[in-house]
């Protein structure tokens, strides 16, 4: 996926993107993402963004969506993509593993 441009979905994708290199492992719904993952942004995103982008994040293969009974349809990355997000996250090439303890926050 090339840099997206400044489009809404655009800016959510690279925030959930940024989310999963820091936690690669996280699964949720779309109101999970919108709650949990992007946090105190949640105000200024709506849910109806964030099931955009995770749509268009998952057309392009970097993100895998499953069903799960009583949740819905879940989200999460695409394992066989996890070591690209170092090459193109702004950030994320300074030798940091993702999920590492010692990876920089996201909302400083």
């Amino acid at each position: 996926m090339d840099r997206p441009g400044l489009s809404k979905q655009a800016d959510i994708a690279w925030l959930i993107l940024a989310y999963l290199w820091h936690c690669p492992d996280a699964k949720d719904t779309v109101e999970g993402v919108h709650q949990w993952w992007l946090g105190r942004l949640q105000t200024r995103i709506d849910a109806r963004g964030v099931r955009k982008a995770l749509h268009n994040l998952e057309k392009a293969g970097w993100v895998i969506s499953s069903e799960r009974r009583g949740t819905g349809m879940v989200y999460g990355l695409n394992a066989d993509r996890r070591h690209e997000l170092r090459h193109i996250l702004p950030g994320a090439r300074h030798g940091q593993e993702a999920g590492s303890v010692d990876s920089e926050p996201l909302d400083d």
